[in-house]
């Protein structure tokens, strides 16, 4: 039975690819990248409005680039013309 060798270089090429094809932001870039205040992200993960999808890494907020696209196509899609 032969057990399988993960080298670090191949888990940190892995990881390399995986954060380009979906980028983490953290809540200042978050905002930035909506065009939103970064106390305005504070609020609404405190309060859940919007349901802005983020994950916590320790103290800190964690956005990802995926989740940010799909919350502005839902929000662009319920907006009036």
């Amino acid at each position: 039975m032969q057990t399988a060798i993960h080298h670090p270089h191949t888990n940190n090429q892995r990881l390399a690819a995986e954060l380009d094809a979906n980028p983490r932001f953290t809540r200042k870039e978050a905002a930035a990248y909506l065009g939103l205040a970064d106390k305005t992200l504070a609020n609404w993960a405190s309060t859940g409005r919007y349901g802005l999808k983020y994950h916590r890494c320790g103290k800190k907020a964690i956005y990802m680039k995926a989740d940010l696209d799909a919350w502005l196509a839902e929000q662009s899609g319920t907006q009036a013309a």
